[in-house]
């Protein structure tokens, strides 16, 4: 029998289905279970491993030299100009158990750009109202070469000298061997040490020479002389420390003397000298030639 449309239309009831009924399908909505107090133990194990030491030719080696915060870079800037603000076992304590390239590097590209800027500054100031000038753009290789040299190799070369004059006989005293600082080390103290020559490069655009020489005095004394009292412990444990420690401060003033000379020179002391020897050369030259043809 075929049901009709009242059948169709009309309200049907339908039995409930039981909570205890096996074949009905649930849907767990629970939270995932716990992992077992030994699984988390494992786990945590596991997180806290030792990472294995990268490569020298990958960038996570180098990522390290780069994790510091502005705080630490602005402390070792300002213990690289002002004196005796460095405690004694600064460079072993300090920079040795974290020597960064962060600030070395921002140094050393903010020197190369500020000595070339404020070196055509310079002798724009020296050509004034000379139509000719022009900007010299290999001030800026020059600069890089010799301060990424300076930078680099007078590290190297100290840390090689630190090694061969080491003193035997503080090794024998002594339960612990003396401490000799490492390559970064080094690098990153020579490279905060640059930052006082960023000002004194601007203020080397004013042409008066000994306001010129005293800012080269000035210089040399803050940072080199934070320098030694950084690297005096490390220098203690040398044969040639009597010889080595002036000898840092020497470098230091032929560098910053020879940028002045380079790039701030004044015109007057300088240029004329030349340009008056090349002119005697040439009436020389043009003499000698008069007379041969005139004997001729």
């Amino acid at each position: 029998m075929e049901p009709t449309v009242d059948d169709l239309l009309s309200f049907k009831e339908f039995p409930l289905i039981q909570e205890g009924n096996s074949n009905s399908a649930q849907l767990n909505i629970d939270s995932p279970k716990k992992t077992s107090p030994s699984r988390e133990s494992d786990n945590v194990s596991e997180e806290t491993e030792t990472p294995k030491s990268s490569s020298f030719f990958t960038f996570e080696y180098y990522q390290r030299f780069f994790d510091v915060d502005t705080m630490m870079v602005v402390d070792r800037i300002a213990t690289s100009i002002i004196p005796k603000r460095a405690p004694t076992d600064y460079l072993k304590h300090n920079i040795g158990t974290n020597p960064d390239l962060y600030g070395p590097v921002w140094i050393v590209i903010t020197l190369i750009f500020s000595i070339a800027i404020s070196g055509n500054m310079a002798s724009y100031l020296q050509s004034a109202g000379n139509h000719q000038w022009r900007y010299d753009f290999h001030l800026v290789s020059v600069s890089a070469t010799v301060i990424v040299l300076y930078t680099c190799l007078v590290p190297m070369a100290l840390w090689a000298l630190l090694k061969w004059s080491i003193r035997t006989d503080e090794m024998d005293l002594e339960e612990q061997a003396p401490y000799s600082p490492t390559i970064l080390s080094l690098v990153c103290v020579y490279g905060y040490s640059m930052a006082i020559y960023i000002p004194v490069s601007v203020l080397w655009t004013i042409q008066i020479p000994l306001f010129q020489w005293l800012l080269v005095a000035t210089g040399t004394f803050l940072s080199g002389f934070a320098l030694v009292c950084i690297l005096m412990p490390a220098l203690k444990t040398s044969k040639y420390s009597f010889l080595i420690t002036p000898t840092i401060g020497l470098v230091h003033f032929v560098l910053a003397s020879g940028f002045m000379l380079a790039y701030f020179r004044p015109s007057d002391s300088h240029e004329e000298p030349v340009s008056k020897l090349v002119e005697q050369v040439k009436t020389t030259v043009a003499t000698i030639v008069a007379h041969k043809n005139v004997t001729q």
